[in-house]
């Protein structure tokens, strides 16, 4: 009997395969050939699931947000409290590990490409809208139970740490021992302090 093919776990290994590429070598490693090869499939394999070479770098770049957003989902199902959730969905921007450093080659290699490439800057567009939209929203939870001032524009707050964080991760790349994982996570917690309440934010 011919062998039965499991089409999305065969789509998947091919994904992961073109994520391993992209962040040990870069996105311009992510070819058909060398997919196939980090894969152990043929080229005929992955021209089945992948058009081509930036059908598969946006695929690994969309493995990237998928990746967070479980993080993302994990940290909701454990945060106390809104405040505390908002500190875990901006940390995830971060180089705080390996997996999160790898990561974030990857994602703004990919910013590099969206620059002159439509469909990807798509895609970086409706990742940032996500980002900004969910810390919005929980900012806002926080504003409703007093855990920041309720002046603050949660919008407008959320649009800033998000840069700050796409800032500390770009400096962190390259100066790790100035900005070590420590470092970056003292930054933003002066942020999110500075969000407190009146005295509140003086004296936390």
């Amino acid at each position: 009997m011919p062998k039965i093919v499991d089409h999305e776990q065969r789509r998947a290994e091919l994904a992961e395969a073109a994520w391993r590429l992209a962040a040990r070598d870069g996105l311009e490693a992510v070819t058909v050939r060398r997919v196939a090869a980090e894969a152990g499939l043929s080229t005929g394999a992955v021209v089945h699931y992948f058009r081509d070479k930036d059908d598969l770098i946006l695929f690994a770049f969309e493995t990237i947000v998928d990746r967070v957003g479980r993080r993302w989902a994990l940290a909701a199902a454990q945060a106390t409290d809104p405040l505390e959730l908002a500190r875990l969905q901006v940390i995830e921007g971060l180089p705080l590990d390996a997996d999160r450093r790898a990561e974030f080659r990857v994602w703004f290699a990919f910013l590099g490409l969206a620059m002159t490439r439509p469909e990807f800057a798509r895609a970086q567009r409706v990742a940032y809208r996500a980002w900004r939209r969910r810390l919005t929203l929980t900012f806002r939870e926080a504003q409703e139970q007093g855990r920041i001032d309720p002046e603050l524009d949660c919008e407008r707050e959320a649009a800033a740490l998000i840069a700050l964080v796409d800032g500390l991760a770009v400096q962190a790349s390259f100066e790790p021992r100035t900005f070590t994982a420590e470092r970056l996570l003292e930054l933003v917690d002066d942020r999110l302090n500075a969000m407190r309440p009146g005295p509140e934010a003086a004296t936390r």
